[in-house]
């Protein structure tokens, strides 16, 4: 007698191709989560539309920075006074500021923003806003060379997603850089599948204006045998220091670090207070930290260390097939959490790891849904946007999304010691 088949319906999707019914439920309920969320953002960012023409957002480093170089006074550039100055003339003063808010990247990142200080500030903020959307598209466009899970979507579905990612959309908010560095890891990445690990270094190079996180990158793949990264890296980051100390001139350069370092040490001087830092110094100086800050500080190195090793033994343990893209996530989502200096926006980062695990667990563990699901289900906090408003907005709690990504960083690294024990089948 024959066996009968449960059937299941299916239904055709946008590009005419037939899919299961439940999957194309699924997929309706992600469009309307996305603009669910979209639009939420939307009107958070049209609420605060008078505070950004003030010169509120974090843009405003970058405007006056560019600017101070473009009057000739580079060797001025980490005067505070200064910025100060120049900040009263470019947005005008602020009651509750009483200095500036200090531009404290290196010199060579300002020439970026220079074609922008001939537009009137808050013109030239939305030009910046709508270069990060195009900066978007280039990392979808990066990512779908390598990535299958992006063939299957358009660039619009992607940058829709990201926007959703509130770390994403809290660099449109402040006028950050974050998505500029996202735009040069996915272009390392890249170089880095094709084995071009000196292209790679070269790429991660130009992303030194935010060092605390390509470091521990960098460090992280020469310990894992891509050495070559490094000599890329080394000519790259020498050229950038020769091209600021043509900014600055060396002795201005020599103040960048002493500079920098006072200001992320002084929340009164514009840095950002050490327990309002999603990383894992803030985690032991925030919200429900019971410890002092001297301690906590200790603890908060202490951890970052710990975290960095574990990440540097489990990756570099040999592996038959191991997985590289597993293994890049790791090293992005340690760099966020041992920086010493992380904000929100910083996080944006974290977009790389999200697409490249998701990718991951779909091609090559379709089978195994329990444990795709557990493998993702670490990071599921921290996708949800209405809870980093909260933790930003009433309780400045934003260190505790640290919790959630440790787990996460834990299982990546289980994953790439999984993968080294025994060989990992296509399709299984």
């Amino acid at each position: 007698m024959a066996r009968k088949v449960k059937s299941q319906s299916t239904v055709p999707d946008e590009k005419n191709q037939f899919v299961p019914a439940s999957e194309g439920k699924r997929r309706r309920l992600l469009r309307i989560f996305i603009a669910g969320v979209v639009c939420l953002h939307l009107f958070f960012f049209v609420n605060q539309r008078e505070r950004i023409k003030r010169g509120y957002p974090d843009f405003t480093v970058f405007y006056t920075a560019a600017t101070i170089l473009r009057q000739g006074l580079g060797h001025q550039l980490y005067d505070e006074h200064m910025q100060y100055e120049v900040q009263k003339k470019c947005v005008g003063a602020i009651a509750e500021r009483h200095g500036p808010l200090p531009y404290i990247h290196p010199p060579f990142e300002a020439l970026i923003f220079l074609p922008l200080t001939r537009l009137p500030y808050p013109q030239a903020f939305a030009v910046w806003d709508l270069l990060n959307l195009v900066l978007l598209f280039g990392v979808f466009l990066l990512l779908r060379q390598s990535v299958n899970m992006l063939r299957l979507i358009s660039p619009w579905e992607f940058v829709f997603g990201s926007l959703t990612f509130f770390p994403v959309f809290d660099c449109f908010l402040q006028g950050q850089d974050s998505i500029l560095l996202l735009l040069l890891c996915a272009l390392g990445f890249n170089a880095l599948k094709r084995e071009a690990d000196i292209l790679a270094g070269c790429w991660f190079a130009l992303g030194v204006f935010k060092f605390q996180f390509i470091l521990p990158i960098v460090l992280l793949l020469v310990i894992w045998r891509r050495r070559r990264v490094a000599i890329g890296f080394a000519s790259v980051s020498a050229m950038l220091v020769l091209i600021s100390a043509g900014l600055v001139g060396w002795q201005g350069l020599l103040h960048y670090p002493a500079f920098a370092l006072l200001i992320t040490k002084s929340p009164s001087l514009g840095g950002v207070a050490a327990g309002l830092a999603p990383n894992l110094r803030g985690l032991m100086l925030g919200l429900l930290s019971p410890f002092s800050k001297p301690l906590g500080t200790a603890l908060g190195l202490f951890a970052s260390v710990a975290v960095f090793c574990f990440a540097a033994t489990t990756g570099r343990r040999p592996a038959q097939r191991i997985k590289f893209e597993v293994q890049f996530s790791l090293a992005v989502a340690v760099s966020t959490l041992v920086a010493w200096q992380t904000n929100m926006h910083d996080l944006s980062l974290l977009v790389l790891p999200l697409v490249l695990i998701t990718d991951y667990c779909l091609s090559t563990r379709a089978q195994e849904r329990r444990t795709r699901f557990s493998f993702m289900l670490p990071v599921l906090p921290v996708l949800i946007s209405p809870l980093w408003l909260i933790l930003w907005l009433i309780g400045g709690a934003v260190n505790l999304m640290v919790i959630p990504l440790l787990w996460w960083v834990w299982k990546m690294g289980m994953e790439v010691a999984r993968d080294s024990r025994v060989s990992v089948k296509p399709g299984c």
